[in-house]
């Protein structure tokens, strides 16, 4: 009897502790901008609800073309539209990226309220300077308006 509680209590704990489920989550490109020869494109969003919201865990996967720089930093944050502008950085949600092209995985759970984007940074300065914008229909029509040239290409 304690060997059949024992191998049930393992096996219920492995289920509990497992990730939330992601499915595909339907998104729209939103703003963006970008250095001469410099791409990101977003191929899969999966996430643990469409709504892409606090609380749901997100997967983007994509391709990358980098011409501008050597190398960056590219990664998944999350433009807060009510918040302090605080976030935490998870590991998942940042890469180093060389050479001229590359595929690329980020993940990141929702803390705030929001838009997401992939963005390239400079290794150095730390600097954006170039992403996109993405999210559901809703989201993206919020922020129609903005204009991230002025953010993505300063000198």
């Amino acid at each position: 009897m304690v060997a059949t509680f024992l191998s049930t209590w393992a096996l219920w704990s492995v289920f509990t502790a497992a990730s939330p489920l992601q499915a595909p989550a339907p998104t729209v490109l939103g703003p963006k901008a970008f250095q001469d020869g410099d791409v990101i494109e977003i191929t899969d969003v999966q996430s643990t609800s469409p709504r892409l919201e606090q609380g749901d865990r997100v997967t983007v996967r994509g391709r990358f073309r980098l011409e501008s720089q050597k190398d960056a930093q590219l990664s998944l944050y999350l433009t807060q539209t009510q918040g302090d502008g605080r976030e935490e950085v998870d590991a998942a949600q940042t890469a180093h990226v060389r050479g001229l092209h590359g595929e690329f995985e980020l993940s990141t759970t929702i803390k705030h309220r929001g838009v997401l984007h992939v963005t390239y940074y400079d290794v150095q300065s730390g600097k954006p300077f170039g992403g996109v914008y993405f999210g559901t229909r809703a989201q993206m029509k919020q922020i129609a308006d903005w204009d991230v040239s002025e953010w993505y290409l300063q000198d």
